[in-house]
């Protein structure tokens, strides 16, 4: 790390982001190209901007303890040669029960940002705005608190830190969907191709059942929609349970499992509603064009229309859920673990370990 300077005007800085795997790699190295621009317009004084990104796992613990963020800094950066450090991190971050969204240490030129705390929306702008506001702190330009996204100012143990925190009901409702955010459940749907596969095999059999569309036909809107709770639930419930992902207190040290929990719980949920919305979609286009209305109403005994198709696909759909859950037994299960908070936290963990065993 490179002396402060006082005078920063015409010079050349170099700020390093230094970003967990994941989401915040993803969101550093977007914002790193256009960075030195933004930080001109806010910053400038003629101070010729080098940002770079470096992607490792960073800190072990939610509990806000930052002390020696430029060690960290430093150990990834290879010629040891920079002038700003910013984390970001997607691990929770709270001080007395509130979320953390950011902690700026002046002295040492260093900056911790927790991706959660922000929210689950214009994430990449918060996110730039965060790291613009704590860089003109960290180079004196500012000594103002940071942008709103960011939340308010709280006392800190050390006198030369300045904590931001989101508080009340809004701050956890920010720090919950900002955690469902960072687990991407959007792509937990691409990681169950076994599921898919049981899903879409009993769909296969149950579409061309005539029991089964008579037995759909018969069928209310409020069964129908029991049915469809019920069948993702299950689904839900049994990919949670076969790769062991609910946490108990204890496991994590330092951490709160119920959190954890409900972020996983929501996550596997949204991963499994895009499995049925997929499905339904390609089922409700299927019966259009296979079954005919004359064959169908046949069956049926009443003439059909379009909501018998929707209804007869919406049913499958939800009876194919049930065979998915017999496809994710054999699912790669770090691909499903990563949606899991609470398992990603346990990797991270091991990662450090071994980092630091390997430094002795």
């Amino acid at each position: 790390m490179r002396q402060p300077d006082a005078d920063t005007t015409g010079r050349n800085l170099r700020l390093v982001l230094v970003a967990d795997p994941g989401l915040p790699s993803e969101i550093a190295r977007d914002l790193a190209p256009r960075l030195p621009e933004h930080l001109r317009r806010r910053i400038g004084r003629g101070i010729r901007w080098q940002v770079d990104t470096v992607t490792a796992p960073l800190l072990a613990t939610e509990q806000v303890d930052a002390s020696g963020l430029a060690e960290i800094v430093g150990t990834h950066v290879e010629d040891g040669d920079w002038d700003i450090g910013v984390l970001l991190t997607d691990l929770p971050r709270r001080a007395e029960r509130n979320p953390v969204s950011a902690e700026v240490d002046p002295e040492h030129r260093t900056a911790l940002i927790s991706l959660p705390a922000l929210g689950s929306r214009r994430l990449r702008r918060r996110v730039r705005q965060a790291v613009v506001g704590a860089v003109r702190q960290l180079t004196a330009q500012d000594e103002k608190p940071l942008d709103s996204p960011v939340g308010r100012p709280a006392p800190a143990q050390e006198s030369n830190r300045e904590r931001y925190v989101v508080p009340g009901l809004r701050g956890h409702a920010r720090l919950l969907l900002g955690m469902v955010r960072a687990n991407r459940p959007w792509r937990l749907f691409t990681s169950l191709s076994r599921a898919m596969a049981g899903v879409f095999a009993t769909a296969a059999v149950g579409f061309m059942n005539a029991t089964t569309w008579q037995v759909a036909t018969a069928l209310g809107i409020p069964q129908l929609t029991l049915t469809a709770v019920l069948s993702t639930l299950a689904l839900t419930a049994w990919i949670i349970i076969d790769h062991r992902l609910w946490e108990r207190a204890g496991d994590l040290p330092g951490a709160h499992a119920p959190l954890y929990n409900l972020v996983t719980l929501l996550t596997i949920g949204l991963g499994v509603f895009f499995l049925y919305a997929a499905l339904f979609v390609t089922l409700v286009a299927v019966s259009f064009l296979v079954v005919t209305p004359s064959v169908f109403g046949r069956i049926v005994h009443h003439a059909v229309g379009a909501s018998d198709y929707l209804t007869l696909s919406w049913f499958v759909t939800s009876i194919s859920m049930i065979g998915g859950a017999f496809g994710t037994g054999l699912e790669n299960a770090e691909a499903v673990r990563d949606a899991a908070y609470g398992q990603r936290h346990r990797r991270r963990q091991r990662q450090l370990t071994e980092a630091r065993d390997r430094a002795r």
